[in-house]
């Protein structure tokens, strides 16, 4: 469900970030929707298949695809270039701090967390809001959504955000 969502809030003129694209589960729903998408997976085995999906998909048009550490690619970019940041690891704030010194003033950024339950949602959501304020931005938190079950007693988590400043 997760992945046809971001197809469907995805406009068609967004420039969009898929930080740890994989095979494409939220890069090409976005791209097929219309949104210009850069997509960066870093494992060789997951790109090759991320490469045939967005042929499968015909979206080669309007995917970038980068097979690198997403830190390595965003420090090649200059300002706020993006629209829309999506960061589909567990472990993804970790890279909250580049991956906001991309996002465009009023971007959309969706970070997806494995959570213990009893500290949903405020630790991805407090984690979201320290690197906003290193960065000397705000934060708006639209929604927190439970994606699944990870493990006993912890969730996939996603918190959708607004970034401003």
């Amino acid at each position: 469900a997760e992945r046809a969502r971001m197809g469907e809030v995805v406009g068609s003129d967004e420039r969009v970030l898929d930080a740890f694209a994989g095979i494409g589960y939220f890069a090409l729903p976005m791209a097929r929707a219309g949104a210009t998408v850069t997509a960066v997976e870093r494992n060789p085995t997951a790109f090759e298949y991320l490469l045939e999906n967005a042929v499968r998909n015909e979206v080669t048009e309007s995917l970038r695809t980068y097979r690198a550490d997403c830190r390595d690619v965003l420090d090649s970019y200059e300002g706020r270039q993006f629209d829309r940041v999506v960061m589909g690891y567990y472990e993804a704030h970790e890279y909250l701090d580049p991956a906001l010194s991309v996002l465009a003033a009023g971007g959309r950024l969706h970070l997806h967390e494995a959570t213990p339950a009893a500290l949903v949602p405020d630790r991805p959501v407090d984690r979201l809001r320290a690197a906003a304020d290193r960065a000397g931005r705000s934060v708006a938190v639209r929604d927190t959504r439970r994606v699944k079950g990870y493990a006993e007693g912890v969730e996939h988590v996603v918190v959708d955000a607004v970034v401003d400043g």
